[in-house]
């Protein structure tokens, strides 16, 4: 990307296959475009043209049309993570990616920095970029103890048949529960579940049917007719807070720096816009310290306004049901403006 050379090791074994949906909003989407990958995407994902929030009963508290924020910065899409993954790995020359290895140390010297991989190898590099993810060894490494915060939130994902009753991004809040559908094609939708972490006992799909079964259609009969057996990835919800994460010639990316709740839909979009923006700085071969701290400038506003923002949302939807509901009917269309406009912005000035 942007003639810059690079090599990234992945632990796992093979190509991930594993994962469920995925939301893109339009920042998301213009960063992809940035990679020359936009296209690729829309041709295997859903379009959204809606985001709906309902009451458990399925009353409608809140009814937005994407394309009154984001129609001048990108298309709004859902798609399968394995697509998302297939494309992205797809765009790389081969030989880019090198499988079952981990960098487990690194070492600035002058004006290289040297890592150390799992298999005892070493090598030099211009840059060292952590993105693997919200507990990447190299945060601890290169940084100190920086442990990633639990947010009491825990959650299920899982992709099931689309039955045609849901056309658009829908959730449907409860008392400190949520549950969220998204078609992701014509015959696929992806589900999200959470609840409080003391909620969730052992995280099966049983729990998940007795937390939901409560709520009325469109969702409701969804997670009421899901086989005990039915795959879902499970996860306890964690944040990296927004800092200063550069140091000498290593930089965090991704979930490694901001790992977030997904209230916003935002942890792929400032994932790829972290990658964009790095590139384009990297490429104009400047002295590297500035680099890092070109991007710091760039990317610090931004991220730390979604973990603020994404911080009060989830705090609207898990508090008191009589107050979020009426600020939802009164003021949603003024939240989501106010909440998202600021990533219609560009990435650089």
């Amino acid at each position: 990307m942007k003639g810059v050379e690079c090599e990234v090791v992945e632990r796992r074994e093979r190509p991930p296959t594993e994962g469920a949906g995925i939301f893109l909003l339009g920042n998301a989407a213009r960063a992809l475009g940035d990679l020359g990958l936009l296209e690729q995407v829309r041709a295997v994902a859903y379009p959204i043209a809606r985001q709906r929030i309902l009451s458990p009963s399925g009353f409608v508290l809140n009814d937005v049309r994407t394309a009154d924020i984001w129609k001048d910065c990108g298309p709004c899409l859902a798609l399968s993570r394995q697509a998302l993954t297939d494309i992205l790995h797809a765009s790389l020359k081969p030989g880019t990616v090198t499988y079952g290895l981990e960098v487990v140390s690194t070492a600035s010297r002058g004006d290289k920095s040297t890592a150390r991989f799992s298999n005892g190898q070493e090598k030099e590099y211009d840059l060292v970029v952590g993105a693997a993810g919200v507990n990447t060894p190299l945060r601890t490494a290169v940084f100190g103890p920086s442990a990633a915060r639990q947010i009491d939130i825990s959650c299920w994902r899982l992709v099931v048949r689309n039955n045609g009753e849901i056309d658009g991004w829908t959730a449907m809040l409860g008392n400190g529960r949520t549950l969220l559908g998204i078609p992701i094609s014509e015959t696929e939708t992806y589900i999200y579940a959470d609840c409080r972490s003391n909620e969730f006992g052992d995280g099966s799909v049983n729990v998940m049917k007795r937390l939901f079964n409560s709520f009325a259609g469109p969702l409701g009969p969804i997670v009421a007719a899901l086989d005990p057996a039915t795959a879902v990835h499970r996860a306890v919800l964690q944040e990296v807070p927004a800092k200063r994460w550069i140091a000498d010639r290593h930089v965090l990316i991704g979930d490694a720096a901001h790992a977030s709740s997904p209230s916003m839909a935002q942890g792929a979009g400032m994932a790829i816009e972290d990658a964009v923006v790095l590139a384009e700085l990297v490429a104009k071969d400047d002295p590297m310290e500035g680099i890092l701290q070109q991007f710091h400038e760039a990317r610090i506003g931004r991220v730390a306004w979604v973990q603020k923002k994404l911080r009060a949302r989830d705090k609207l939807r898990t508090g008191s049901s009589t107050i979020r509901n009426a600020v939802l009917r009164l003021f949603g269309d003024a939240l989501y403006r106010r909440t998202y406009e600021p990533l219609t912005r560009p990435l650089l000035p």
